[in-house]
């Protein structure tokens, strides 16, 4: 973790979507300090809100998906309780699977805390194999997707 008084130069969001998220007491570790684990938990939080407050329905029996990776880089740790927020997007996306960015900052988004990737994987609910994202997912993802990300072909490898 860079403990410097040097920030890192924060750009306003030129795509996706910043989500609230709240920094509970029982987040902290004996140091004060948001857990590690939680900044995860805080960018998956803002991912289930987004699609939740955008009209999807979770539902196991039609699609699940996986986290393939998670990569996080910490820069200035949280150490107190209150509102935070998560700058998320999609970075990249092929037939079957979607790349996220995301960025946990200060509720007034001046401060960067931590930023990462996450790829998930869309797995047929039965056979548990990769299968094409859906319309609807695509449909739902519009405001995440970065300008260059296009839906690749039905046919595509």
């Amino acid at each position: 973790m860079t403990l410097t008084n040097e920030k890192p130069a924060l750009e306003s969001p030129s795509c996706g979507v910043v989500v609230p998220a709240r920094v509970y007491l029982d987040d902290l570790d004996g140091f004060g300090m948001l857990n590690h684990v939680e900044y995860a938990r805080l960018f998956d939080h803002a991912v289930i809100d987004y699609w939740t407050d955008a009209g999807w329905v979770l539902d196991p029996t039609e699609s699940v998906q996986v986290i393939r990776d998670l990569h996080l880089t910490f820069h200035q740790p949280i150490t107190q309780v209150g509102d935070v927020a998560v700058h998320l997007w999609v970075e990249q996306a092929g037939r079957t699977s979607v790349n996220y960015r995301f960025r946990i900052l200060s509720s007034d988004q001046q401060t960067l805390h931590a930023e990462g990737t996450r790829r998930l994987i869309n797995l047929d609910p039965a056979t548990l194999r990769p299968v094409p994202l859906t319309d609807e997912q695509w449909a739902f993802a519009t405001p995440l997707l970065a300008p260059d990300v296009v839906r690749p072909s039905p046919d595509a490898r």
